[in-house]
């Protein structure tokens, strides 16, 4: 992995995969609209926020993404909303990088991959007592 003069961290899929997150922030996303709480109740609502990591590495890297929380059958289900925000910019084999939108795309299918639902509910939920 190197540093550019923009401040990306050029990194190979195989760094990549060897690369070791740690969770720095995370929080709940204000709730929308007006509607007075004893409204509310008994309707389907929607838990959604962000969350920031950093590299575990002598390089600063940086990886966030909007999360939101799914309804499914009889459980919940937390997922990554929306393609991550990053100064990680991956090169393929040859070196050359990979257009940003495709770089983010191979980003989000790692963090998807990744335990990170464990770590930001215990963020949020401390961060509400």
């Amino acid at each position: 992995m190197n540093i550019t003069n923009m401040g990306q961290v050029q990194a190979s899929v195989q760094e990549l995969l060897s690369l070791r997150l740690k969770h720095l922030h995370s929080a709940v996303d204000p709730e929308p609209g007006n509607t007075p709480p004893h409204q509310r109740c008994g309707t389907t609502t929607t838990l959604s926020g962000y969350t920031e990591w950093v590299g575990d590495t002598h390089l600063p890297i940086s990886l966030g993404w909007d999360w939101c929380i799914q309804a499914h059958a009889h459980r919940a289900q937390w997922q990554r909303d929306e393609l991550p925000r990053t100064n990680i910019q991956l090169v393929n084999e040859q070196g050359h990088p990979l257009h940003w939108e495709d770089n983010l795309r191979v980003l989000a299918t790692w963090v998807d991959a990744q335990n990170w639902q464990h770590a930001v509910a215990n963020a949020v939920s401390a961060a509400e007592h």
